[in-house]
């Protein structure tokens, strides 16, 4: 048996289980009031359109993770709770990096994920791919619910979003007042402390948290973190109709970074530090419960510190470095309005000025600015008592491109009260990236700084936006027998001038080391890429106290070229089960598969190494307790149970060696959480 078909058995096997659920679940449906209440309606979602709608009625596939599923699941990391999203991939390259993409885009840089904390855009991609997820200025235990939009989001919330955004919802800070003090302890070496308040006197209202995190990492890596984080959020009622929030959060990091043995020293073993700062401001008047606007401003800094010495034994002491500075500012007008019975809207303009300044990387003290200035907007019309359509219109210019043009049409049909078909298409764009556009970098030697060494890097200033076109077919199905919500999505994505990674003949003069450390530019790929598939979504009450979500894709990829393909996963499946047992008992098991899949980078370009297909495993198991008088909660988790695997590559790591270097390993620990 070939390697293939084996890889196939398994995976039809895989599938089969998890489609064979909705059976076993529904053999003992024990129906009470308070739970069969659960599915009179289903969730109503901001995200997708601007426009608060229940999530039938949404312009486009959306997974909603409560803050419910958030404490029951004793995860430490926000990237984790990503794993319930179909076609979602989220891998790990180390305990302190983690890798997200929708459709496991694995190229040099992901950037088709807008990440916002309460609709407001914070996401900027980090050189090799990794965003700072554990790094964002805000708490788990501040989020309220995390709406995923999956599908074309440029429309909402510009060219970031090229294939969906992430919005952290947090708690109004009014809500739950009180204290509260968080601590974990476990292996390796975890030491979590957060202490929060939340409170005030009319009219204003504050929620203040801080804490720091603190672990080893994985097993055999030098990927330690230490991460400190402080977030005030206030709310101020000026009057019935005016309201005024605001949110300041920072961040400050400490990761263990690189490899022993890395080729050149490329990525030695060092430290790095990594800050964050952010501020938004927001004006909100309302009229009425169909028309209001907002005034919104955003400031977002981020700081990574990480330089180290490379080099090979005949040239000693070559200093590398990626130190950067990232700067977004940004202000923003919304208008919500109701036009008739039938119709209403949202429209709005934002301004934007980002600034990145990284001398190692440019090769030059000067910062890339680009300004971008974007007009969107959302109609929404009740054609009929069944039929809604939302028509999206987005205008966007960023760096020199011109004006960008990003339509959404979808519409919405309830066949009957339990059952909605939903059909639609969009266009996004992807903004290049100041790193993927300007990077030129250039080691020198150190004895002599006339004398290049390598030049990996060059610059693109003709490089392309991406384009994807989408078209999609979705039925949700809500269950009550079952208490159940089912959703299959069916979908064609076409992404045009996919910027990917190519090697290049370097310009005079040629590097010393240039067949060692190739040059490469970030070029448009000059296919279209195709990916096409099937997603299914599923969350039930199938019996008392027992809650399932079940999270399933599979991709069929087509690009004309093996190794594009090759960066996406052709399947992802999540399963979580959590039940609440007697005496006050509750238990978590999440099961994790992800396909074969290239991802990862590194400063030296090579042969694109596939990562295995993994599974990963974890649990937890918690009950409320009184401590001191006071209520709190006991969590006692343990994560990536069974066989080490490994999840994300470093591809100059594999050079020589077929096995895995960078293998995920357990992490167990006991939680407390106490509130009075």
């Amino acid at each position: 048996m070939t390697a293939a078909v084996g890889e196939r058995i398994r995976r039809g096997s895989a599938v089969s289980l998890l489609l064979s659920l909705p059976a076993l679940a529904s053999a003992s449906p024990i129906l009470d009031e308070r739970e069969s209440a659960y599915f009179e309606h289903l969730p109503v979602v901001l995200t997708a359109s601007r426009l608060p709608q229940a999530l039938q009625d949404a312009p486009g596939a959306m997974t909603v993770i409560d803050r419910g599923v958030i404490e029951r699941s004793g995860y430490r990391d926000l990237a984790r709770l990503l794993r319930l999203v179909p076609g979602m991939l989220v891998g790990q390259e180390r305990g302190n990096a983690s890798w997200v993409s929708y459709h496991g885009l694995g190229q040099s840089i992901p950037g088709e994920l807008q990440v916002l904390i309460d609709g407001a855009p914070t996401y900027v991609p980090v050189s090799f791919g990794t965003s700072a997820w554990s790094g964002l200025p805000v708490f788990l235990s501040e989020i309220e619910r995390i709406e995923v939009v999956r599908g074309a989001s440029g429309n909402s919330y510009g060219a970031s979003a090229l294939q969906g955004a992430v919005n952290l919802i947090t708690r109004p800070a009014a809500e739950d007042p009180g204290s509260h003090v968080q601590i974990a302890i476990g292996d390796p070496s975890i030491r979590d402390v957060e202490m929060g308040w939340a409170g005030g006197t009319a009219p204003l209202a504050l929620r203040i948290t801080a804490g720091e995190h603190t672990d080893g990492g994985f097993r055999g890596l030098h990927d330690h973190r230490r991460t400190q984080r402080v977030s005030l959020r206030g709310d101020a009622q000026i009057n019935p109709e005016n309201t005024f929030s605001f949110r300041l959060g920072s961040t400050h990091e400490t990761t263990g970074r690189g490899y022993p043995d890395s080729p050149f020293g490329n990525n030695a073993l060092r430290d790095g530090e990594d800050t964050a700062h952010l501020l938004h401001l927001r004006w909100q008047h309302v009229d009425s419960i169909d028309s209001e606007w907002s005034l919104s401003a955003y400031h977002h800094q981020l700081d990574y510190r990480d330089r180290w010495i490379g080099g090979i034994p005949s040239i000693p002491d070559v200093p590398l470095s990626r130190d950067r500075r990232d700067l977004r500012s940004s202000i923003e007008f919304q208008q919500r309005d109701r036009w008739s019975e039938r119709v209403r809207g949202v429209w709005g303009a934002e301004a934007t000025q980002t600034q990145t300044r990284s001398p190692f990387s440019f090769s030059s003290n000067a910062s890339v600015r680009v300004p971008i200035y974007r007009l969107f907007s959302n109609i929404e019309w009740q054609a009929t008592d069944a039929t809604q359509l939302n028509l999206g219109l987005a205008l966007e210019r960023s760096n020199d491109d011109g004006w960008r043009f990003s339509p959404r049409l979808y519409a919405n049909h309830r066949l009957t009260p339990a059952d909605t078909l939903r059909i639609g298409v969009a266009r996004a764009w992807r903004s290049t990236s100041p790193f993927e556009r300007h990077s030129d970098t250039r080691i020198y030697h150190p004895a002599n700084p006339a004398l290049l060494l390598a030049r990996p890097f060059l610059p693109n200033p003709d490089l392309r936006q991406t384009r994807a076109d989408t078209f999609e077919l979705g039925y949700i199905r809500q269950l009550h027998w079952a208490r159940s919500t089912a959703e299959i999505r069916i979908f064609q994505e076409r992404l045009r001038d996919l910027v990917i990674r190519q090697q290049v003949t370097p310009p005079p003069p040629t590097p010393l080391l240039a067949a060692q450390i190739p040059t490469t530019r970030e070029e448009n790929f000059g296919n279209d890429l195709y990916v096409r598939g099937v997603e299914l979504q599923w969350e039930a009450h199938p019996w008392r106290n027992g809650d399932i979500r079940l999270a399933w894709s599979v991709l069929q990829r087509d690009a004309g070229d093996a190794q594009v393909e090759a960066g996406i996963a052709p399947y992802t499946a999540s399963l979580m089960w959590m039940q609440r047992w007697p005496q006050r008992w509750s238990s978590m098991v999440h099961l994790n598969r992800v396909g074969p899949v290239a991802s990862g980078d590194s400063y030296i370009a090579g042969q694109t190494y596939v990562v295995r297909a993994y599974t990963s495993l974890d649990i937890a198991l918690s009950r409320p307790i009184r401590l001191a008088g006071q209520s709190a909660r006991l969590t006692l988790a343990a994560l990536n149970l069974g066989p080490r695997h490994q999840e994300v590559a470093n591809p100059a790591q594999q050079l020589n060696s077929t096995q895995p270097v960078n293998r995920v390993s357990r992490q167990v620990y006991l939680g407390l959480d106490m509130r009075f």
